[in-house]
């Protein structure tokens, strides 16, 4: 990555703040996501083995599924 004419004179540490700054926004929807996971496992739902994104909850006659794709999330109740 090359700076900018304007910023060829500037401190090294500007493009190592910008370049840190682009590339670490690739894992933010994964630390988003792990964070997510880890507070609904607190809250009793448990991963699905075959689709990562699906989480369940069951307790007696409750049961809830939760489904999350992108920025979507989907759920599903067997009671109001």
């Amino acid at each position: 990555m090359r700076p900018p004419l304007r910023l060829a004179t500037a401190s090294p540490n500007k493009l190592r703040n910008l370049r840190e700054s682009l590339y670490g926004m690739r894992q933010a929807p994964n630390q988003r996501f792990a964070k997510l996971s880890s507070k609904l496992s607190e809250y009793g739902f448990v991963k699905s083995c075959a689709d990562y994104s699906l989480f369940t909850y069951h307790m007696r006659e409750i049961f809830l599924a939760l489904l999350f794709y992108l920025d979507d999330i989907i759920l599903a109740r067997n009671n109001t």
